[in-house]
């Protein structure tokens, strides 16, 4: 049996202490609020990484905007929007029909035989496209070699010899020659012509 003493006590009771760790809210509130900050940071320094990469590509934006308009200055257009599909077509076709001189070179590249140079190349695309080489060779075989390869290449259109003689070049006895042939511009090969 209790005494009344027991009943009455002048000291405020011991409450266990309270701790915020001991809150089963405390826990999960804490995880959420460091998950929601590692969270925003990430998208922060995605922010910043994209920031700094779209600066570049502004400037090239605005770099290749005025080649554009270049371009166009140069092709005779006049209309700065440039986005219709007359526009688009007109500039297609001014492109179809100038002549790529880098793939005239690689075509040439891959069919001159072994013991024949060039001296000069002189292209024309006034009313046809056109090319007329000078050059030599040690021997008539090396020409003929170069003259059938042109003519199987597809590219070169109907290649003429305009002579080949013998020439004496630094006490050396070789052969000179002038060739003329046209060029498949890019709208005969898709024809197929």
């Amino acid at each position: 049996m209790k005494s009344v003493k027991d009943y009455i006590n002048l000291l405020p009771p011991k409450d266990e202490a309270r701790s915020l760790f001991n809150n089963r809210a405390f826990l999960p509130a804490l995880l959420f609020t460091l998950a929601w900050l590692g969270l925003f940071g990430w998208q922060a320094t995605r922010q910043w990484e994209l920031r700094s990469r779209l600066a570049p590509l502004t400037a090239q934006k605005l770099a290749l905007q005025r080649q554009a308009d270049a371009m166009r200055k140069g092709l005779g257009i006049t209309d700065s929007a440039g986005t219709g599909t007359n526009n688009a077509a007109l500039i297609q076709s001014l492109l179809d029909e100038r002549v790529l001189w880098s793939e005239v070179f690689r075509q040439f590249s891959m069919l001159v035989p072994k013991g024949l140079w060039f001296d000069s190349l002189e292209g024309n695309t006034a009313a046809k496209a056109e090319v007329r080489i000078k050059g030599g060779a040690v021997n008539y075989l090396s020409i003929a070699a170069f003259m059938l390869a042109m003519e199987k290449s597809g590219y070169f259109i109907n290649p003429r010899l305009s002579y080949a003689q013998k020439i004496t070049v630094r006490g050396r006895e070789v052969v000179g020659f002038e060739s003329t042939c046209g060029i498949m511009k890019k709208q005969e090969a898709r024809d197929g012509r």
